[in-house]
């Protein structure tokens, strides 16, 4: 019989061997729901299957449900983390959990939830919105839904809350609804909205330098002060990037995720851009993730975790002010989220371009390595 070795959310620097169902197959990557302990029951994540067990095979529980048909991760997202559990000597049960949506560790089906949006009744379309001359957030508000429907989570990104939606809605004015989300491809209609700021020779040769890379792994250090025009540095790269049709992770600290950034990117490029950050309910959350997984979202912005997001085909990922302190995990499993450094070279052909103050061991690890660049 096969034997699936899992490993589990428990701080324990193992796997434990399960029987698969008799005709069940089951992936490396895939989710399996198994008993653990008395009369209780853990999701669990397959490392591999084999025909052999260290414990007698009639000494072995049996798998209760397997989840998924396919892994749940990446290629490349799996060896990285299979790396770090070894590199940073932490149980690999942890450390795979650590990289899924909230819903998927509790074993919900890894596809899209429907998305809820808020919308303007008939009476909101029809008060005068002066009649909320007491509320300046409200009037903002309803004048906002009025140009059409807003969804939950885009909420987190304006200039007033979900509390104030909510006593829209009290007042009859405004309503929340759901819908399943449809699969869009972007790179049909994928083009460059807005102006755009002419480069200087500085931005243009570093622009350049990274464009006439080959395929492969290549990373880069983009130095310079404040205000040196960095980021229209790497908003170039994405645009070369997006029209490849391939996709880019944008990893900003968590101060640097405001609406402001977000709202330059999305008037920036014709393209979806999806955003992970702790304002996100779970529901949303597991939406981004997957519509990364699926090749839906052309650009992900998000903080730290966003380094597990799995993607379709991913060209790019930037990590501006990589000197930040938000980006090294300081709680459980500590990392740096400069890990991908390390393990992308083998694990996969995206480019990462780095977008920090110059510190020696970063230089090294860009500059000072071979098939690397360095553009400062």
């Amino acid at each position: 019989m096969s034997v699936a070795h899992v490993a589990l959310p428990v701080p324990l620097p193992r796997t434990f061997d399960y029987l698969l169902p008799e005709g069940g197959v089951a992936k490396a990557g895939c989710r399996v729901r198994v008993p653990f302990g008395k009369q209780q029951e853990r999701v669990g994540i397959v490392v591999s299957v084999s025909d052999h067990s260290e414990l007698p095979l009639d000494e072995l529980k049996s798998v209760i449900e397997i989840l998924d048909n396919e892994p749940i991760f990446s290629p490349s997202i799996w060896r990285l983390l299979l790396w770090a559990a070894d590199y940073y000597h932490h149980p690999l049960g942890d450390v795979l959990f650590h990289a899924l949506p909230v819903l998927l560790r509790q074993g919900k089906p890894a596809s899209n939830a429907p998305l809820w949006y808020w919308f303007a009744t008939e009476e909101g379309q029809a008060v005068d919105i002066n009649s909320l001359k007491r509320s300046a957030k409200q009037q903002q508000a309803l004048a906002a839904l009025r140009q059409g429907k807003i969804w939950r989570y885009q909420v987190a990104e304006l200039d007033f809350t979900d509390a104030t939606l909510q006593t829209l809605r009290r007042k009859g004015l405004c309503e929340l609804a759901s819908e399943t989300p449809a699969f869009t491809d972007w790179r049909e209609r994928y083009a460059v909205a807005g102006e755009r700021l002419r480069l200087n020779t500085e931005q243009a040769t570093a622009v350049g330098a990274i464009h006439s890379a080959s395929d492969g792994f290549s990373a880069w250090l983009l130095a310079g002060v404040t205000g040196s025009g960095k980021t229209e540095v790497y908003l170039s790269v994405l645009e070369n990037v997006l029209a490849q049709g391939k996709q880019a992770l944008v990893m900003v600290p968590e101060i640097g995720l405001t609406p402001q950034t977000i709202a330059r990117f999305r008037e920036r490029f014709n393209a979806p851009v999806e955003v992970l950050h702790s304002g996100l309910n779970d529901s949303e959350r597991l939406s981004a993730w997957l519509k990364a997984k699926n090749g839906e979202a052309a650009i992900v912005i998000g903080t730290r975790s966003s380094l597990f997001t799995p993607f379709k085909n991913l060209g790019v990922i930037v990590i501006d002010e990589e000197h930040d302190s938000s980006y090294k995990q300081q709680e459980g499993w500590r990392y740096h989220a400069a890990i991908w450094l390390c393990i992308a070279p083998i694990a996969s052909r995206s480019r990462l371009f780095s977008a920090p103050p110059p510190q020696p061991w970063k230089r090294y690890a860009t500059c000072g390595r071979k098939n690397t660049g360095c553009c400062v």
